[in-house]
């Protein structure tokens, strides 16, 4: 479910993650998707990030999205990196290459692990989300783009 924050940048999202509760996430879309595309999508959450105040409400995740973007760095589309069909709701994405557990929230803000990871993070020729070339996996396959190739997730 999503909802229009008084700022025209930000939506308000209640999305389900697999945990008791729903997590409300504010995200920045208002500008790159209308509110028919954001509500009910199936999205891809970064859960361990500590909770930040977005005008005034905490948000409780990031929504990640892949961009087209223009020689200057320009957003020209923006678009959910979505989980395939079969995957579980609130299932971790893994990556072959990088075997581990998540980042303890507490860590992700002193280590600045967001800022390390997030410029290695991308879509491929096939529109298929990476972190440094490899591939994000559900057990019911990679997290994709519809339609953005080769460009930048945030």
């Amino acid at each position: 479910r999503a909802s229009r924050q008084e700022s025209e940048k930000l939506y308000i999202e209640t999305i389900d993650v697999g945990e008791p509760e729903p997590r409300t996430i504010l995200s920045g879309l208002a500008h790159y998707m209308p509110l028919e595309a954001v509500s009910g999508a199936r999205v891809v959450v970064v859960c361990n990030l500590p909770p930040r105040p977005l005008a005034g409400i905490p948000s409780h995740g990031m929504v990640l999205c892949a961009s087209a973007v223009d020689s200057a760095g320009n957003k020209l589309q923006t678009e959910f990196v979505v989980p395939p069909s079969g995957a579980q709701v609130g299932e971790r994405v893994s990556f072959a290459a990088f075997p581990g557990e998540p980042v303890d929230p507490a860590k992700i803000k002193k280590k600045k692990a967001w800022e390390s990871v997030a410029p290695d993070l991308a879509t491929d020729a096939a529109g298929i989300a990476t972190y440094k070339g490899d591939a994000w996996r559900t057990t019911a396959g990679p997290c994709t783009a519809a339609t953005v190739k080769s460009g930048p997730i945030s």
